[in-house]
């Protein structure tokens, strides 16, 4: 026996001895965490959608057009006031209805990065990360809109703005899917690192679960919260496009 007279010491144990271990809980349990993230996603959508206001106005200033500041629609979702009438260059309508989706795709690469880099602490780099994952999850999305009648969105806008409503829609389409099925693995494999200190992530399965509480879920709401506060148009196409986006996480997360 060992010293303590509580396990057999090591010469007794045989060739054949069987050790088994008992498998350690997940420190939180999935649901608990799932809903931390939805919140985490709604707070993080809210800054995406902050942050591209910010940059179409600052964007449609130095093109000329006039901006009366940051207004809230129809209580607490931020838009840039802008006024967009009159007759403008296709540059100044590019930079004006593109500079948002852009600068919100910058911001949260490094909002992202800076917290990893620096080892911030679990709800801060859930937070940067439900800011990076909105902020390019929501690039592909608009991209798609602008093959569907009345979706919106700034693509659609765009060639609405240029007087060409039809012409070189699917071409963007085509490339929204791709930039999904691209964006999706990137954000898959980065939700599994933020998340692997809480779920198990040691199968593909589990690693997929991670994805869908930390990435798809969020966003899914902060999409559809979005909808029904009108930051988007009509409500069918940003609705499917977050299952669209839950379905392609899942299955691109490595």
């Amino acid at each position: 026996m060992s010293p303590s007279g509580t396990e057999p010491a090591d010469w007794q144990r045989g060739p054949g001895t069987l050790l088994c271990a008992v498998p350690q809980r997940e420190p939180l349990s999935a649901p608990l965490l799932g809903a931390l993230a939805i919140l985490a996603g709604l707070v993080g959508g809210w800054l995406v959608l902050g942050v591209g206001a910010l940059a179409q106005g600052g964007a449609g200033a130095l093109a000329g057009f006039p901006w009366h500041g940051i207004r809230f629609l129809p209580t607490w979702l931020p838009r840039a006031d802008l006024s967009l009438d009159g007759t403008h260059a296709a540059g100044a309508w590019a930079a004006v209805l593109l500079a948002g989706p852009l600068a919100a795709l910058v911001v949260g690469f490094a909002v992202h990065a800076l917290a990893e880099g620096l080892g911030a602490p679990p709800a801060l780099r859930v937070l940067a990360y439900e800011v990076f994952a909105a902020s390019w999850l929501q690039v592909p999305l608009l991209m798609l809109a602008a093959g569907f009648p009345q979706a919106g969105g700034p693509f659609s806008a765009l060639y609405e703005r240029l007087g060409e409503p039809q012409s070189g829609r699917w071409a963007v389409v085509v490339l929204g899917g791709l930039a999904l099925w691209g964006i999706a693995r990137v954000v898959g494999e980065q939700a599994v690192a933020v998340g692997g200190g809480w779920l198990r992530v040691d199968g593909r399965e589990f690693r997929r679960r991670v994805a869908v509480l930390l990435a798809a879920w969020p966003f899914a709401a902060a999409v559809a919260v979005a909808t029904f506060e009108r930051a988007f148009g009509p409500p069918l196409w940003p609705l499917a496009g977050a299952v669209l986006v839950v379905a392609v996480v899942w299955f691109r997360t490595p």
